[in-house]
C-alpha cells in the first residue's frame, strides 16, 4: 500500500504564525508512528462530523459493547475494548454522569457492578452509530481494494503485541 505520508503538524493545525514542523528523518519508518497519526487525524474527522469537540470516538465502541451486553461488568467491558480497567473507570463515570449509562450493583457481589445503557444512551448510540457509518464509508474509500488485507495487518498487529485475550497491553 503505497501512500504518501501525512500532512505536516503545523499544516494540519493551520497554525500559520508557527514555522512549518518537519516530521523527524527517524519515524519516516517507524508503523507506531504512523499508526497513532492516523489514529489521531481519524478522532478529528469522527469529532468534526459529530459536530462535538466533548465528543469521544471510544464511545461508540463502549456504548455497542453495554448495548450488546447489558449488565456487563467494567472488568469484563475492559477486556472487550482493549483498554486498562483503571483508563475505563473515568470513562464510565463521565457516561453515568452525563445520564448515557446505569450502573448496578452485583446481587451476588456487592463490589461489583454491571452497567447498562439508559433511553439518553440508546439515543447516543444511534447518533454515533450513524457518524461511525459515514467515517467507516470515508476509510474504506481511502483504503479501498486492500482493506482486508490491511485489516489483516491490524488484527495481527493487534494479536501479536496484546495479552492472551487480544486485548492491547
Amino acid at each position: 500500500m503505497a501512500s504518501s505520508p501525512p500532512a505536516k503538524p503545523a499544516e494540519r493545525t493551520g497554525a500559520a504564525e508557527r514555522p512549518e514542523l518537519q516530521i523527524p528523518d527517524s519515524f519516516h519508518d517507524l508503523v507506531g508512528y504512523y499508526l497513532r497519526i492516523a489514529q489521531e487525524a481519524s478522532f478529528q474527522a469522527i469529532r468534526k462530523g459529530a459536530g462535538a469537540e466533548d465528543l469521544k470516538p471510544g464511545w461508540y465502541t463502549l456504548l455497542t459493547i453495554i448495548a450488546e451486553n447489558p449488565g456487563l461488568p467494567p472488568s469484563d467491558i475492559s477486556r472487550l475494548i482493549g483498554r486498562d480497567r483503571s483508563t475505563l473507570t473515568s470513562t464510565i463515570k463521565l457516561l453515568n454522569a452525563r445520564g448515557l449509562i446505569s450502573r448496578r450493583r452485583s446481587r451476588a457481589d456487592q463490589r461489583s457492578y454491571g452497567v447498562r445503557l439508559t433511553a439518553e444512551g440508546e439515543a447516543m448510540l444511534e447518533k454515533l452509530k450513524r457518524i461511525a457509518h459515514a467515517h467507516d464509508a470515508r476509510l474504506d474509500a481511502i483504503v479501498g481494494a486492500d482493506k482486508a488485507h490491511f485489516i489483516a495487518i491490524l488484527r495481527r498487529i493487534a494479536e501479536e503485541l496484546g495479552d492472551e485475550n487480544g486485548s492491547p497491553t
